[in-house]
C-alpha cells in the first residue's frame, strides 16, 4: 500500500517519531526527511514519493506554498497535512491546494495511521476534531487567500525569507538570484500587500501562521 514516503516537519523529535511510525508500523521506505520548505520541493521532485507528510509551519517556504508548488509538478504523491492549525481557513485552503488528509498535531497516533491508510486508498480524511464539511470546501477561505494570492511564487519565497530575518544578499544566495532582484521583489510585495517595511512583512507572515510553528 505504502512504498515510499517523505516527511517534512520542522521539529526534530516529531520528525523522528513520524519516521519510526511509518517505517515500523506501516512498512514505508523513507526517501527523505527535512524541516525546510524549499528543501521539501527539491526532495519531492527527486524522489516522487507515494506519500508526503507535511507540516504547515516551515522555515523558508510554508506548507501551503509547498502544496502550491506540488500543483505545478507532475506527481501522484498523496499528501497528509499534520499541523497545529485547526482554523477552518487553513484546513479548507490545504484541501483546495490538493491535500488529501489533514490531521491536527496532538491527535492520537491511531488517527494519523488511519488518515494515511484512508488517503493511500483514495479517500480523503480530516481530523475527528474538525468538520468533514471542510473537505468539500463548504467554508470559503478568507484572508489567507486574498492579497496573498496575488503574489507570485518567487514573491512568496522572498516574503517568508524576509520575515525570517534574512538580508537581500542572503535571500539572493539562497534563491540563486541577485540582491537587486530580491529588493525589487520586496518592493512588489509591499505594494501588493500594502506593507511599508520588513518589520510589517514579518508581522504579516506571523499573523497568517505562514511561518515556523513554535
Amino acid at each position: 500500500m505504502l512504498a515510499t514516503a517523505l516527511i517534512v516537519e520542522d521539529h526534530d523529535v516529531t520528525r523522528q517519531g513520524l519516521k519510526a511510525l511509518l517505517e515500523n508500523q506501516m512498512g514505508a521506505r523513507i526517501v527523505g526527511t527535512t524541516g525546510d520548505g524549499l528543501e521539501a520541493t527539491r526532495l519531492l521532485e527527486e524522489h516522487e514519493p507515494d506519500l508526503l507528510v507535511l507540516d504547515l509551519g516551515l522555515p523558508s517556504l510554508n506548507g501551503l506554498d509547498v502544496l502550491r508548488k506540488i500543483q505545478g509538478l507532475d506527481l501522484t504523491t498523496k499528501v497528509v497535512v499534520l499541523s497545529m492549525h485547526g482554523d477552518d481557513v487553513y484546513v479548507t485552503e490545504a484541501f483546495h491546494l490538493g491535500a488529501q488528509g489533514y490531521v491536527l498535531k496532538g491527535s492520537p497516533l491511531d488517527e494519523l495511521t488511519e488518515a494515511i491508510r484512508a488517503v493511500m486508498s483514495g479517500e480523503k480524511y480530516v481530523s475527528s476534531d474538525l468538520s468533514e464539511d471542510l473537505i468539500a470546501g463548504e467554508h470559503t477561505p478568507g484572508e489567507v487567500r486574498d492579497r496573498y494570492d496575488s503574489l507570485t511564487e518567487r514573491e512568496r519565497e522572498v516574503l517568508q525569507l524576509t520575515a525570517e530575518g534574512n538580508t537581500s544578499r542572503e535571500i539572493g544566495d539562497r534563491l540563486d538570484i541577485s540582491h537587486r532582484t530580491v529588493e525589487k521583489h520586496r518592493e512588489n510585495i509591499q505594494a501588493k500587500l500594502e506593507l511599508r517595511n520588513a518589520v510589517e512583512m514579518a508581522a504579516y507572515v506571523h499573523r497568517r501562521g505562514l511561518t515556523e510553528e513554535s
